[in-house]
């Protein structure tokens, strides 16, 4: 094993990196890819529909049922999450194929994959968030211990450190692993236990590559968005400067602009026709200026996951988390076979209802053995020694 760190083997990881911080400038390319970004655009305009249409009717409700109205105003909330998170995994998967070199899927089939896979990346994302509440539970538990007098101080000593790093390492591997890639594993097809192997393998043997091409995706989202951003900015700016000349007076420069929402809000008239033109145009600029910088970051994160998992053993690694889960559900069932052991073991020992004493005997336990009144929550009793429970 020694060897794959020095000579040949250590200078061909070096190239295997550089090749792959050299593939990520590829993720650029996903803005010439019109499939995907046709999808983006009507899942944007499909969940700016349902919000205006819910917010609608919630605000027309809200003065006749209050209940009524935050009952509607959850349901859009929902669909529109729902909308956003389907089409966003169908873009995912589009540019996934891309990635990994598989068959264009069309528009269709990219939104009917998304629909039969979408549960699996909520149900992964669920798994490593309860995963990391039981990690803090356990942590409050460990320092809830350092308040014992006398060792605390020193059982503090240890686990401040170790805490430390352990949290540290949680955090990075949910902040850079399973959280931006969970989405990728999805997208290539994999079931929700071979995702939380593929997360796991990735944050132990992968962690620190991880974060760099995720930092290094970062500048390129950021660099993309910015040139897009400039470019778009400078056109508008020129477009309104001339149509202040154009149109007429009513559109002033981007001071026009400002002057034509403001008058609205306060109730001027006739600035209506201009203000919808104005706002629709500044949405599609908007659209236009978060877009490619979306589909770069997919891209990119499908990229990453393909370099990340070149060379891990996820079928070991699967088996070995489906044996630990065989575990767990073992020990539980033995602990709730105990405990059905000993409820039915009590109810055996109380006192029968059907004893000649009737309802006082119920309400007045004696011992079976030497008849002497009892506590219900004596387990010997007292004169006798008989156990009771």
């Amino acid at each position: 094993m020694s060897k794959t760190v020095d000579g040949v083997g250590f200078s061909s990881h070096i190239q295997k990196t550089f090749l792959a911080n050299t593939s990520l400038l590829s993720a650029v390319d996903a803005i010439t890819r019109w499939q995907p970004f046709s999808l983006l655009a009507l899942t944007s305009l499909g969940v700016g529909v349902l919000t205006v249409l819910f917010g609608g009717v919630t605000a027309a409700l809200s003065n006749q049922s209050g209940i009524l109205a935050s009952f509607v105003g959850l349901v859009g909330l929902i669909l529109v999450l729902m909308a956003l998170l389907v089409g966003s995994n169908a873009v995912g998967i589009m540019l996934s194929d891309d990635v990994w070199g598989r068959p264009q899927r069309n528009i269709k089939s990219a939104i009917l994959a998304s629909l039969f896979t979408v549960h699996r990346l909520i149900g992964v994302i669920f798994l490593v968030g309860v995963i990391f509440l039981l990690y803090l539970a356990a942590l409050s538990l460990i320092l809830f211990l350092c308040k014992i007098p006398g060792v605390g101080a020193l059982l503090y000593a240890i686990v401040f450190p170790v805490g430390a790093v352990l949290t540290g390492f949680f955090l990075f591997a949910l902040l850079y692993v399973a959280i931006p890639l969970a989405a990728p594993v999805i997208w290539n097809g994999e079931t929700v236990l071979r995702a939380l192997t593929t997360l796991r393998e990735m944050a132990r043997h992968r962690l620190l590559f991880v974060i760099i091409m995720m930092l290094l995706l970062g500048v390129l989202v950021t660099v993309v968005t910015a040139i897009i951003g400039a470019a778009l900015f400078g056109g508008a700016g020129l477009v309104l400067s001339m149509s202040a000349a154009v149109v007429g007076s009513s559109i002033d420069g981007v001071g026009g602009l400002s002057r034509i929402v403001w008058g609205a809000l306060l109730g001027e008239t006739g600035l209506g026709g201009y203000l919808w033109a104005l706002g629709f145009g500044g949405l599609v600029l908007f659209f236009l200026g978060v877009a490619p910088g979306s589909l770069v970051a997919m891209k990119g994160l499908a990229i990453i996951h393909r370099a990340a998992v070149d060379g891990l053993e996820l079928e070991r690694g699967e088996e070995a988390l489906k044996q630990k889960l065989e575990e767990v559900k073992r020990k539980a069932q033995q602990a709730r076979d105990r405990m059905q052991t000993q409820a039915a073991a009590v109810s055996l020992s109380g006192p029968s209802a059907s004893s000649p004493a009737g309802n006082g005997a119920a309400a007045n336990p004696t011992c079976p053995s030497c008849t002497q009144p009892v506590s219900p929550a004596d387990i010997f009793c007292g004169n006798c020694g008989h156990r009771l429970q």
